[in-house]
Order: C-alpha cells, then structure tokens, then sequence
C-alpha cells in the first residue's frame, strides 16, 4: 500500500471535504510503500524521530509541520526553519500526511468528541459540527474546574485558567474542536460554562467579557484538547489496516510551568 492511499482513506470519511483541505501529504514521498503508520498531534522534529524508531515510514498528524496552517503554501514556507526541517525529513526517509479538516468533524470518534469522553461528560445533549454541548450535574463552575484539572493532569496539565464567577451553578457544559472552540459560539448553543483553547482566547476579549458577565470559561492546552482524537485516530487505523504496525506517539500539554 501506498502513503498516498492512507490520505485518500481518511479523506472519503467526510463527504464534506473542502477541495481546499489542508488534508493532504504534506512532505515526502506519495507513492512510498508503507511499511509502518505513527500517529502523532504534532510533527515535532522528536516525534518525526521517534516515528521512525517505532518502525513507521509514515507519519499522520493532525498539525501542521511547517509552521503554518497551509505548510509550505503558507507564509514560512521560506523560512531557514522550513528550509532546515524538509532536509531533516528527507534524512529520516519519511512521509508525513496531514488528517485535519477529517477528524475535526468526524461524527463520534473525531476530536470534539473524543475530548468529551476523555471529560467523561457521556453523550452531548446539543450543539453543530465542532461544537457539543452536555448535560452535567447541578454544581458550582468550581468543582466542574477541579474535575477537568484532575483529567487533564493526566496530559501534563495540571492546572485550568479559569475566567468568571466560580460559584456560578452550572447544569451544562460546552466545548469545542481546537481553535474551534468560540466561547461565545458555546453560550450561544446552551452552554453554561464553557471550555476553550488558549490559542484562541485573549485575556482583553472573552476573559474580560466572562469577569464581567460571570460567565464560567475554562481554558485548556490545545493539545491537551485534542490527544484524546489522537488515540481514536491510532485505533481507527489499526482497524483499518490490521496487517500494517500502527503507533500512537504520546504528547501532551505543550509548554512548560515553572515556579519560583
């Protein structure tokens, strides 16, 4: 089987699929044989390495690889940094496919709502595509915060930035896909409080709109967020192509706390 045959695959599954997609075989080979899949949220140099120490020939990632949502059609195609990282790819003899557009919006086992179940929130009760909305237990936006933290702690994040009232009683639960995750959109669909990404919310926009109207927001890794897809990607391939070795490379919240 081919890598390009992996791409077209996970494409068909979304019958949506802009021609546009950023879905697509990013760098390397197309027509390589594979003789090994990883899968992987970010293509970090490390983990393109640990890839190929697993066996893998190709890497599936959900990120892009060359700092740009468009990769190299993007604004940093012609950085030194792009530039050093496709020779560093044609070193390691590999071929990275981009699974984005797809398992942002794949109904049950894409990114929103593995997260959900990584929550353990049970099955959504509303919402769109990339948004779902759950039934939760009457409590305070606090205790809500406190279990999120225990889960995510698990990926490396052991704390949650939280904007609002935390006393604020709370009967539902929104959340969203990556970058995908307006918390104006989650109130908007029912949510009572919301969790969000930090790399869509500011401090000056939705964390002084959310003090102000005591709106609960939780802000989460975006990583941590979308792992859970990560897994369920692992696992849908495995079932998709028994015969080929299938690896899941571990990652987790991206940036690092350190006290005084």
């Amino acid at each position: 089987m081919k890598a390009i045959e992996i791409n077209q695959h996970l494409n068909a599954q979304f019958s949506e699929l802009k021609p546009g997609t950023v879905d697509r075989v990013i760098y390397g080979d197309p027509d390589r044989e594979v003789e090994g899949i990883a899968v992987a949220w970010m293509p970090y140099r490390w983990a393109l390495e640990r890839a190929r120490e697993l066996g893998a020939n190709v890497l599936v990632t959900h990120e892009p690889t060359f700092y740009s949502h468009r990769d190299l059609e993007g604004d940093m195609a012609d950085e030194p940094a792009s530039k050093d990282k496709q020779a560093f790819i044609d070193d390691l003899d590999i071929t990275v496919i981009r699974c984005h557009d797809v398992w942002d919006a794949l109904p049950e086992i894409g990114i929103p709502f593995a997260w959900g179940n990584f929550l353990e929130l049970g099955e959504p009760v509303g919402g769109e595509r990339y948004y779902n909305v759950y039934e939760v237990d009457p409590q305070p936006a606090r205790d809500f915060a406190r279990h999120v933290a225990g889960r995510t702690t698990e990926l490396g994040q052991p704390t949650v930035e939280f904007y609002g009232d935390p006393d604020r009683e709370i009967r539902t639960v929104g959340l969203g896909t990556g970058c995908i995750s307006s918390p104006f959109k989650l109130y908007e669909l029912g949510a009572d409080l919301a969790i969000s990404v930090d790399d869509i919310v500011r401090a000056w926009v939705a964390g002084e709109w959310c003090q102000d109207e005591g709106r609960p927001l939780l802000v989460v890794n975006h990583c941590v967020t979308e792992e859970p897809g990560m897994v369920t990607l692992a696992q849908y391939l495995e079932a998709v192509y028994p015969d080929i070795p299938i690896s899941h490379i571990p990652q987790q919240c991206t940036y690092q706390s350190i006290t005084a």
